[in-house]
């Protein structure tokens, strides 16, 4: 059955086996809890069952029950409105005309204590119409080319070394994240224009060796988007 979530009309299809009365679903686009709305079926007066068959009713249901709980109900109740992820093709395809320049990696003593390794670059729109809200991945590896840690970052925002080395992670990742920045800078570019962005790791792993970055999704600008100004 398809579900609308009433936060932001995103649509899902949900399995007919995990539509039941009182289950709560979880939007995987805003995140927003809401119950299931089932439309009550219109059927005739039940007819009363003798006493041995409305037991052996009892008993059926109570079996079903058991056979759907435990870790089946725990793995249903995640899986519930969770779109399949895009797949490397598509994300490329996506991506396809955006470029990355002035990729580098250095590090930063804080004054607070944690030494931070920083990936920065410029996102470069090279497609003929604007794009919003690009994202890029950051990935460190060992000497195996095993995944240490793994981030994703909106792009838009970028930082000083001054302020790398004297502000709390809290504040770094508050400038990295702040939304004025981003709508300032990541928003309706046009083709040619570019993007900053810059990902944190605070602490990173022991042993690596290398380190990626590659840009992990893009939206289209609205027809009716103001010219941006790069």
């Amino acid at each position: 059955m398809e579900v609308k979530c009433p936060g932001c009309s995103s649509r899902f299809n949900l399995p007919d086996t995990a539509a039941r009365p009182g289950v709560k679903l979880r939007c995987s686009v805003c995140s927003k809890v809401f119950p299931l709305q089932l439309e009550t079926p219109k059927t005739l007066p039940e007819q009363p069952l003798p006493k041995k068959g409305r037991l052996k009713k009892v008993l059926m249901l109570l079996a079903m029950l058991l056979l759907c709980g435990g870790g089946m109900a725990v793995g249903m109740y995640y899986a519930l409105l969770r779109k399949t992820p895009p797949t490397q093709q598509e994300i490329e395809a996506k991506v396809r005309h955006l470029t990355m320049r002035g990729t580098r990696q250095y590090m930063v003593q804080n004054d607070h204590g944690p030494k931070i390794m920083v990936i920065q670059g410029r996102v470069v729109n090279e497609f003929p119409d604007p794009k919003d809200f690009i994202t890029v991945e950051a990935a460190l590896y060992d000497k195996d080319k095993k995944v240490l840690s793994i981030k994703e970052q909106m792009a838009g925002t970028s930082l000083s070394l001054v302020q790398l080395q004297v502000m709390s992670e809290k504040d770094i990742q508050a400038l990295l994240e702040n939304k004025m920045e981003i709508l300032t800078n990541n928003t309706n570019v046009r083709h040619g224009g570019e993007v900053p962005f810059m990902v944190v790791f605070y602490d990173p792993p022991e042993g690596v060796t290398e380190w990626g970055v590659r840009i992990s999704d893009v939206k289209n600008t609205p027809d009716n988007a103001a010219p941006a100004a790069n």
